[in-house]
């Protein structure tokens, strides 16, 4: 399952503040320390590519109002030096840009005078932000043209009138699938401050401005409901002046990035392969004249995230290949990369200066969160976020591969517990990814899902394997779970189960497993079908029953061509009860932790709360379902995302002990958060 904003990858981390950092550095990280860490989200080099301004996550600290973390923007200068903080506080920084003519750098918000977002800009000189649009809805996401006469910004229609008018009288009721309004392109006249609507009848999902200011490719969706930004938008071409849009390419199933090249002539785009591909992955080249599309990446046993044209002839890209990800060099004319070396960092996009003389990430390491990078000829870090984090006893990382039973070669991530001593046998945690259109990087794996260097201050292994159906390896690997789920995918997990004890790492009695959403459903798979390996379980956001989860999701489309063989549930109905977590409840026998949001609209909660029920009333095993209120597919909140993470390190350390401990009852129901509260514990 995919989603922008959803726990897809299971991978958020919350960040948070250097000053308030604990003491506790012997042993590992903890749980304190990880929810005061930041993280720097992304990267904007100025237009001359002297300075990078960069956005920096900075959590809700312990006596803060709970809530998700604050942003702020600060900017530093290419060659390194002393970062400067330029807006701070409890702010939630957005829509960083440069304008082009380098004098302000600008983002949006909301502030006196204004009802809605707006730009504003604030003098690279000094001063104080100023407004720049004046709109009529206000402003979604924003880019300047080339040539910074104009801004093209996105905004939902506003309703209309008469619904308008029904809902401030109370009447807010939501019709499934009809309640919403399209999501517009408009152009903001910088001087004249007029504002004139570029698109009807279409959802802007993203857009891209060409090098003369004159077009705007456009990802177009009939509405703005997820299932349709994945599978039904389609590259458009608008011509500002004229007004009109047209159809550029009919790009098959999901599509990524994507930018013009410096004469505008062509237009580079990273899509799906076909509709059944599950993520965007490939890189094609579209003629804007003859609209002739060509593939530069086929049969490429990698993934592309983004990218950008150095010049006529080549591409930047950011790129996986497995674990590693990095920046690579692509001939538009032979489709030959050249690979910048890796350096072990692990990033997804970047940001080159409008000069081309800048190229910045924010990227992490195996060892730090996202940081600042800078290249010249190698990689240059100008930032650090957490300096207290370098007296911190962490865990080896180290990527491994084995061979899965039929002999398709698995890779992932290993990390060792703290201390480990030579000829020891460790608990050992599976942390399954979700998606399963999502891959772990040789990176920062620790967060309040993840676990990660929590686990190996505890004395786990915790294991973060990029099973078949992973993306990262090509059209072909992330393809291998379709008509099959849990079928081989599961059985790369038990031969990594094997392969370990094999190496005389784990205690193959005391192995637990942690995913959200697809992740979850594979915790939820290991507890019920495949019980007898599994001694703990924390299944987050899972889906349980694939036919109502099906029908309860907002992306069933996706379902039908990326997931199931373009077949409806009741045209597959006995793979998907043989193939769902519900059916085999009544033979569960790993204790389960549930989680999950009481408003997630991808995995609806009646999900976990079935498996729940069926584990409470058909079994004696312990059970437990944890409901976070006002949380959708993943949390927001820093309290709800510490409570996961300290119940599943309990969880964990109730049940991966020495001995058999399956049918010992479930911890105590309350938590101890007496270090959140500043209190002694106990």
């Amino acid at each position: 399952m995919s989603g922008r904003n959803t726990f897809l990858r299971f991978t958020l981390v919350l960040l948070l503040p250097v000053s308030c950092a604990t003491a506790q550095s012997a042993g590992g990280l903890t749980p304190l320390q990880m929810m005061k860490m930041r993280a720097v989200r992304s990267v904007h080099p100025s237009a001359d590519g002297s300075k990078i301004a960069f956005v920096r996550s900075e959590p809700r600290l312990p006596g803060d109002e709970a809530g998700a973390a604050w942003s702020n923007l600060w900017i530093i200068p290419a060659e390194g030096g002393d970062e400067r903080l330029l807006i701070g506080g409890k702010r939630k920084v957005e829509g960083v840009s440069f304008r082009p003519d380098g004098r302000q750098i600008t983002f949006l918000d909301k502030r006196e005078g204004a009802p809605h977002n707006e730009v504003y800009g604030l003098p690279m000189d000094g001063g104080e932000a100023v407004r720049i649009t004046t709109t009529e809805h206000g402003v979604a996401g924003y880019q300047w043209s080339p040539d910074g006469r104009f801004i093209a910004y996105t905004v939902s229609d506003p309703p209309p009138k008469e619904r308008d008018e029904a809902q401030k009288a109370g009447f807010k009721q939501v019709v499934v699938d009809e309640s919403w309004t399209h999501t517009s392109l408009h152009l903001y006249d910088v001087e004249a401050k007029t504002s004139r609507r570029l698109t009807e009848g279409k959802s802007v999902m993203s857009f891209e401005w060409s090098p003369d200011s004159r077009t705007i490719a456009a990802g177009l969706a009939p509405r703005p409901l997820v299932d349709d930004s994945y599978m039904f938008t389609r590259l458009h071409r608008i011509d500002v002046e004229k007004g009109t849009v047209e159809p550029l390419v009919d790009n098959p199933g999901k599509l990524g990035h994507y930018a013009w090249s410096p004469d505008g002539g062509r237009l580079a785009y990273i899509s799906a392969a076909d509709v059944r591909d599950p993520h965007p992955g490939m890189i094609y080249v579209v003629d804007a004249a003859d609209r002739s599309v060509r593939c530069l990446t086929e049969g490429w046993e990698g993934q592309a995230h983004h990218l950008q044209w150095l010049n006529s002839t080549t591409l930047l890209c950011s790129i996986s290949e497995g674990v590693v990800t990095t920046l690579a060099e692509l001939d538009v004319t032979g489709g030959q990369f050249t690979r910048r070396p890796a350096d072990r960092l692990a990033m997804r996009s970047f940001a080159m200066s409008q000069s081309m003389k800048t190229v910045a990430v924010a990227a992490s390491r195996p060892f730090h969160p996202p940081e600042v990078y800078v290249w010249n000829d190698g990689w240059r870090r100008l930032t650090s976020s957490n300096p207290w984090l370098g007296d911190v006893e962490l865990g080896t990382q180290e990527v491994v591969r084995y061979p899965a039973r039929d002999g398709l070669e698995i890779e992932g991530m290993l990390i060792h517990p703290v201390g480990e001593s030579p000829g020891t046998r460790h608990p050992l945690v599976i942390v399954a990814h979700g998606g399963p259109e999502a891959h772990f990087d040789d990176g920062w794996m620790t967060s309040y899902g993840n676990l990660g260097q929590l686990l190996a201050a505890k004395g786990y292994c915790s294991w973060y394997p990029n099973y078949r159906a992973s993306t990262g390896r090509g059209v072909k690997f992330a393809k291998l779970d379709h008509g099959d789920p849990m079928g081989r995918e599961f059985e790369d997990h038990l031969d990594a189960i094997e392969h370990f004890d094999q190496s005389g790492l784990i205690d193959r009695t005391r192995v637990g497993i942690i995913g959200g959403s697809y992740g979850g459903y594979t915790a939820a798979w290991a507890a019920t079908r495949h019980s007898e390996h599994f001694a703990a379980a924390v299944s987050f956001v899972p889906f349980v029953d694939i036919r109502t989860k099906w029908y309860t999701s907002d992306i069933s489309w996706e379902f039908f061509y990326v997931h199931y063989q373009e077949k409806w549930p009741h045209e597959q109905l006995e793979l998907l009860r043989e193939r769902s977590p519900l059916t085999y409840a009544p033979q569960c026998r790993t204790p389960i932790l549930l989680c999950g949001g009481a408003a997630d609209t991808r995995v609806h909660p009646s999900q976990p709360f079935m498996l729940y029920r069926a584990v409470k009333t058909a079994t004696t095993t312990p059970v437990r379902y944890v409901q976070y209120p006002g949380e959708g597919h993943g949390n927001q909140m820093n309290v709800y995302q510490l409570d996961f993470c300290l119940r599943a390190l309990e969880w964990f350390d109730h049940y991966l002990g020495p001995g058999d401990h399956r049918g010992d009852p479930p911890p105590p129901m309350d938590l101890d958060y007496s270090t959140w509260l500043g209190k002694q514990p106990g």
